[in-house]
């Protein structure tokens, strides 16, 4: 933690440390070292007479935390906490250097202050100083908490899977930090983790500018990552061209894409447009065969009608453009001498795996006299396949010729080929989301539950109406599973939530998020994230009113001193709907929120209150008095928004909950804002005069397509674009706060 000690104990403060009583001097060089060390730790001043300690922490949530603990330690007895709550004073010239610095701080005055003839200040201070010297040793002295104990890696890739499904950037970072940190993967399966992740936050600038991508690209890799860097080439080089009309323009783009990602031609079977198309712009750019175009136009059919006649155009183009060789005799042969051999089966088999022809190459393969390199053949194009008929296959042909023996003499590459097809084609169900669903509810298929991503990733979403059936007869037990394990799943299944009449699915997905008490970041990111879908999918009352009864559950198990933001964003999202002001049950969750925050009261900002504030209006509810009797008396919320005074600021999300309350609480704080919320669609006319007039505007990423967000950068010209990377009204408002 960097803190500089001897500014601190300069100018502004008439302790200084070598000339304090020794006792005094040895706290205060445990304190610097351990403030050093990234733990708690206090610091004093003395100016005037009068006597403050100053708090510093090494994040905000755990400055949250210590500020509670001070209320239990020292408390209005002997100090002003309940009046400023740790504020420093920017009035103060040692306070507005020392909010400067990177590491924020907090401080207290002790009261009594000196008085004549009065002892009473002396007792305070002696008592202050125990406390704060007994506290720091029990905080940095005890086990490690919930929040800084090392998780299973089972544990993080869960709340990953539920960040990618929220789309919530900052969360899902923090998790590949965690990985990274104290999981047991290398380098590779982080990269592979990367870019996934990348993917599923539609950040394709990201994923294309990844420090490993190059690795990647040059490396044998799982199909589904090959699949996921297709789409993101697709989104920045093709996508803008790919329309009937464009296939000039297109084949200029493929002109330009760099020679590194000519390896992303996969040779297997395309299940997307974006697939589609980047397979065959290689194949075209690379000369392919007319049996490996033919088969991607057939393909392309099956993806979307009308695709394959676009592609064809581009071709006819590409051929045209194309200068032909000229046509040359060929001299005659000597008498003696006759023509060069043709080509074996086998030379041509290897040359179709080379070229990418996977399946080709396997079917010619298939009909090969036995041999090793036949066994290299098959081993290499099933492994790179990862289908399981085509590993059967192989599997059958080495079985069947006895191939094992020759195999194992051979490199290591095909015998961990071989390992692999052998686990890969095992006597088990085949493992897929239906299998991993059976698992959940107490059947077989612990292998499905147990799969990591680079397995799941490959697995086909179930379907609307698949997913629908569950669910309904899902039993708790099973829910709370789901609630427990889910995260992977819904990442896989973001698409199924947010659809129009959705509204039940999500109710059952809070109710397994409630059901399985569980307390994370993944978790709370996700009931936002849900509960967001939910009320835009126009919820029956009964389904309304059931979802916030679960939500409260899930508030219940997951607020603390550092989640009370969280909780009160959820309270928010809740209400700022049409069917919150209908149903009887919202008045009955404000206050189930309120009275769950109440006892980490001391952790609750300006802008909760405000927030809190506004909403009970609304309902014509009551504040609860305790709450706002710690609100800091002298403090101003509006100080941080100060500077939008008289702009323009714009907020856009999708989903509409967290800008209409961040909107009305800036109305609240800063009178003169002019601010308007937007959930247009990218190419509106009003998104594009929005985007131009704005002073500020601010797009949740989190609830944005990527679309939309390239078109507003795109209006903006040269003016920013403030990026909110999670849910809820506080995100919107502590980027801006942080100007």
């Amino acid at each position: 933690m960097s803190i500089d000690f001897k500014e601190f104990f300069g100018p502004g403060n008439d302790i200084t440390p070598t000339r304090v009583d020794p006792n005094l001097q040895l706290i205060l060089e445990n304190f610097m070292v351990g403030i050093q060390q990234r733990q708690f730790g206090f610091l004093p001043r003395s100016f005037g007479g009068r006597l403050w300690w100053y708090g510093f922490a090494p994040t905000l949530r755990q400055q949250r935390e210590i500020l509670a603990l001070l209320d239990s330690w020292i408390g209005p007895t002997f100090s002003d906490l309940p009046r400023h709550r740790g504020a420093l004073n920017p009035a103060d010239p040692f306070d507005a250097a020392l909010a400067k610095a990177p590491v924020k701080s907090l401080r207290f005055e002790v009261l009594p202050r000196p008085a004549e003839g009065s002892k009473a200040s002396g007792y305070a201070r002696s008592q202050v100083r125990d406390a704060l010297l007994v506290l720091s040793k029990l905080v940095n002295g005890r086990p490690p908490s919930e929040f800084d104990a090392p998780r299973t890696t089972v544990e993080v890739l869960d709340d990953l899977g539920h960040a990618i499904s929220a789309r919530d950037r900052t969360v899902a970072l923090a998790c590949l930090r965690e990985l990274e940190a104290t999981a047991d993967l290398d380098q590779s399966n982080l990269a592979f983790l990367r870019l996934r992740l990348f993917a599923g936050l539609e950040d394709w600038n990201a994923l294309l500018r990844d420090r490993d991508l190059d690795h990647v690209l040059a490396m044998r890799r799982p199909l589904s990552v090959t699949q996921v860097i297709q789409q993101a080439v697709y989104a920045s080089w093709f996508a803008p061209h790919d329309a009937a009309g464009k296939e000039e323009e297109l084949l200029g783009a493929v002109a330009e894409l760099p020679a590194a990602f000519r390896p992303l031609f996969s040779g297997t079977s395309t299940t997307s447009r974006a697939q589609a198309v980047v397979e065959f712009l290689i194949a075209v750019e690379d000369d392919a065969e007319d049996d490996t175009l033919d088969r991607l136009l057939d393909e392309a059919g099956t993806v979307e009608p009308g695709l394959p006649v676009h592609l064809r155009n581009v071709l006819h183009l590409q051929r045209e453009q194309s200068p032909q060789p000229a046509a040359t005799s060929e001299p005659p042969a000597p008498p003696d001498h006759p023509g060069a051999p043709s080509e074996s089966p086998l030379e041509r088999a290897t040359g179709m795996m080379a070229r990418g022809e996977l399946q080709a190459a396997m079917d010619l393969a298939l009909t090969l006299e036995p041999s090793l390199h036949a066994a290299y053949l098959l081993l290499t194009c099933a492994r790179d396949l990862q289908s399981p008929q085509h590993a059967a296959l192989a599997l059958a042909y080495i079985s069947t010729h006895h191939l094992q023996g020759l195999v194992g003499g051979a490199s290591a590459r095909l015998r961990d080929d071989l390992a692999w097809l052998e686990q890969f084609t095992q006597d088990e169900p085949p493992l897929d989301w239906r299998s991993w669903l059976d698992a959940l509810d107490g059947g077989h298929g612990s292998a499905a539950l147990s799969a990591d991503p680079d397995v799941t990733d490959t697995w086909t979403p179930l379907s609307s109406s698949a997913l629908t059936a569950w669910l309904h007869d899902a039993s708790d037990e099973t829910l709370g599973k789901l609630g427990e394990f889910g995260g992977q799943f819904m990442a896989a299944h973001r698409h199924v939530f947010t659809e129009e009449g959705a509204a039940e699915l999500g109710e059952r997905v809070l109710a397994g998020l409630a059901l399985s008490g569980k307390n994370s970041a993944g978790v709370r990111v996700q009931t936002q994230a849900v509960l967001d879908y939910l009320l835009s999918a126009n919820p029956a009352s009964r389904v309304f009113a059931s979802a916030l009864e679960w939500t409260e559950f899930i508030v219940s198990a997951n607020v603390s001193a550092v989640t009370t933001t969280w909780a009160i964003d959820i309270l928010q999202t809740a209400t700022a709907t049409s069917a919150a002001a209908t149903s009887p049950a919202t008045v009955e969750f404000f206050y189930k929120i309120t009275n769950t925050v109440r006892p980490f009261k001391t952790a609750l900002n300006p802008t909760d209150l405000e927030a809190i504030k506004l909403i009970a209006g609304e309902l014509g509810a009551g504040v609860p008095e305790d709450l706002l009797a710690d609100q800091v008396q002298d403090a101003d919320p509006g100080a941080p928004y100060r500077y939008l005074q008289d702009s323009k600021v714009v907020l856009y999300s999708l989903t509409e909950s967290a800008t209409t309350r961040a909107a009305q609480i800036l109305r609240i704080l800063v009178p003169k804002i002019d601010i308007e919320t937007s959930a247009e669609h990218d190419g509106s006319s009003k998104l594009a005069a929005q985007a131009a007039k704005a002073d500020v505007f601010v797009v949740v990423t989190a609830s944005a397509k990527h679309a939309a967000t390239d078109f507003i950068a795109a209006k903006r010209g040269t003016r920013p674009v403030v990026l909110v990377n999670s849910r809820g009204s506080s995100a919107i408002l502590r980027e801006l706060a942080e100007g």
